[in-house]
């Protein structure tokens, strides 16, 4: 380096090496925003140096900008015109703020402003070239940027119809049919748009007419009554019901028995709980058509519930209602219908109305006859609480006997409430059929237990003040069969027979009103087996077994006396009938 000679007692830095020799790099920026150039030097040898100072200018050796860099040994000026030239120098200075003079001069000229292209005019749209109406159909297109810059897309869908800017690839639906041109436009970053791009025709079409025919009957949906029905098409009479059912109906009704005629109660009559039904004869217009069963149904008037809903499996033209179906002081109306021996059923007979008496038997409205009060000491189930301070159970008085029997639902969770019990003799239950059985030493009992839900099974529990005989078995009247039928299947004894536990099924086994209404009614008792009587049972169902009574008096059955002067009789009419035969054969 050259020396120079300064003023003062320190030597200055004369010279410095510049640019064609020191500058080692420049960089230029492209964009007037980001103009810039960065100059570099060698470094100063003076021990004293302290840094350099840049100047530059737009006019040669005319420096307007002065930059203290420290004591680097390159920097860069950033902030440049484009299309202007600019003229650098740098001086070197030392701790006591001497500086040298100027280096050589070196001159940069800034580039212009770069110009931004637009896009190239994209492909034409490829896709398809025809549809059916509101069918979606997928275009694409492409294009490039002088630029390099990114490119977003736009289509026109004919029309005038144009989608938003975005991806090269869009989809759409017409719902006209007809031709659309469809074209396609460009864009980069810097919004420069490019030209449209050449259109591709697409073809749009309705689908062909198809007749719906769903149930190919022959007749077009939009001309059929009944579209999924293929025996209907036509509801003349707009009843909801086709013309080919209504004529079904006619036929049949032309040969269905005439609807029963109610006899009694009628008008508003005033009848007991067990209300006797009685209809007029069967009659039919059918040849060799006989009466086979009646059907009968029991509504109450305040709701229209149906509480009783029974088929007889005979030839009925009356029937009782079982105790308890029917509540005191209420109004009812009933109906019934005939069942041909070809299975034809007669329209419904004209509804009959009816009230049944109100009575004072259970003035305090427990759901227990006052008369057939158990004692508020007895606790009949030994749970150490009185039967009569539970709602889980009911005690009565057996009517003919001494014996007690407790109806509890307290081990049951389809079971809600007990709620009537009571009990009848026996002897002079004459509303029941006349296949009684002869020995119910416990009398015959009635409740009524409500169920959560209609249709629900309920397990009930009855306890007995004494246990039941060896011999004896759960029997229930069955008012569809009008019969007594064996419940074994259905009843469980305890070991030691003071108890047993009746499973029951609202409208199914066990109920004697028919009808899943969440009422269980259950007309039963049990019945002492002796040796000279004769039960039959399927052993399944409970109701298909059939008491047969012993041939003894009504006297019989109810002092449980044996006639033994009978009885000798027959015995000798036994030992004579085969002598007789034996006389007879040898003449």
């Amino acid at each position: 380096m050259m020396k120079t000679t300064v003023s003062g007692a320190k030597k200055l830095p004369r010279n410095l090496l510049f640019f064609s020799a020191l500058l080692l790099a420049l960089l230029i920026s492209v964009w007037a925003r980001a103009e810039q150039v960065t100059l570099a030097w060698d470094a100063n040898t003076e021990s004293d140096l302290a840094g350099y100072k840049l100047h530059y200018g737009t006019a040669g050796n005319s420096y307007s900008v002065h930059i203290d860099v420290n004591n680097v040994t390159t920097y860069t000026v950033a902030g440049l015109t484009a299309g202007q030239t600019y003229y650098f120098a740098a001086t070197a200075y030392d701790a006591s703020g001497n500086e040298s003079g100027y280096s050589n001069s070196v001159s940069y000229a800034v580039p212009g402003a770069a110009v931004n292209g637009a896009p190239t005019t994209p492909a034409t749209p490829s896709g398809a070239t025809s549809a059916l109406v509101n069918t979606a159909v997928t275009f694409s297109t492409s294009a490039t940027d002088p630029n390099g810059d990114s490119l977003e897309y736009r289509y026109d869908w004919g029309g005038g119809v144009l989608s938003s800017w975005g991806a090269s690839s869009q989809s759409r639906s017409w719902a006209a049919a007809g031709q659309y041109a469809v074209k396609a436009q460009a864009r980069d970053s810097l919004k420069a748009e490019s030209g449209w791009s050449s259109a591709r025709t697409v073809t749009i079409t309705s689908p062909a007419q198809v007749t719906l025919d769903k149930d190919g009957d022959g007749v077009p949906d939009s001309q059929d009554a009944f579209p999924n029905d293929p025996k209907e098409w036509v509801d003349a009479n707009k009843n909801g019901t086709g013309d080919n059912a209504d004529a079904a109906a006619a036929a049949a009704a032309a040969k269905a028995p005439d609807a029963p005629v109610l006899a009694s109660p009628v008008n508003d009559d005033v009848v007991s709980a067990s209300a006797a039904l009685k209809t007029g004869a069967f009659r039919t217009a059918v040849a060799g058509a006989a009466h086979a069963k009646t059907r009968w149904q029991v509504f109450r008037d305040d709701d229209d519930a149906c509480v009783f809903d029974t088929q007889s499996t005979t030839a009925l033209t009356s029937l009782t209602v079982p105790q308890l179906v029917l509540d005191e002081g209420t109004s009812y109306y009933w109906r019934a219908q005939f069942i041909d021996s070809k299975g034809t059923a007669s329209a419904w007979s004209d509804d009959g109305y009816f009230a049944t008496a109100a009575t004072d038997a259970d003035l305090n409205g427990n759901g227990i006859p006052d008369a057939q009060q158990v004692a508020s000491t007895v606790d009949l189930d030994n749970d150490g609480l009185k039967d009569n301070q539970q709602a889980g159970i009911k005690s009565v008085k057996m009517e003919g006997t001494s014996v007690q029997i407790g109806v509890s639902i307290k081990d049951c969770p389809t079971a809600i409430a007990v709620e009537s019990v009571e009990s009848e003799d026996a002897r002079q239950a004459d509303s029941y059929a006349s296949g009684k059985p002869r020995r119910m030493p416990f009398g015959l009992i009635n409740f009524k237990i409500a169920v959560a839900t209609p249709g629900d099974q309920a397990v009930v529990k009855l306890y007995f003040s004494e246990a039941a005989p060896a011999k004896s078995k759960w029997y229930k009247y069955d008012p569809i069969a009008d019969r007594w039928s064996d419940f074994s299947a259905y009843a469980r004894f305890a070991a030691d027979r003071r108890s047993v536990a009746l499973t029951l099924r609202d409208g199914g086994i066990g109920d004697a009103d028919g009808v899943a209404n969440g009422v269980i009614v259950d007309p039963a008792g049990v019945v002492e087996e002796a040796d000279d009587e004769t039960v039959s049972s399927s052993g399944s169902g409970g109701g298909s077994g059939c008491f047969i009574a012993a041939a003894a008096s009504e006297a019989d059955a109810a002092n449980g006396a044996f006639d033994w002067w009978r009885a000798l009789g027959m015995l000798s009419l036994m030992a004579i009938l085969p002598w007789k035969r034996l006389i007879l054969k040898i003449s």
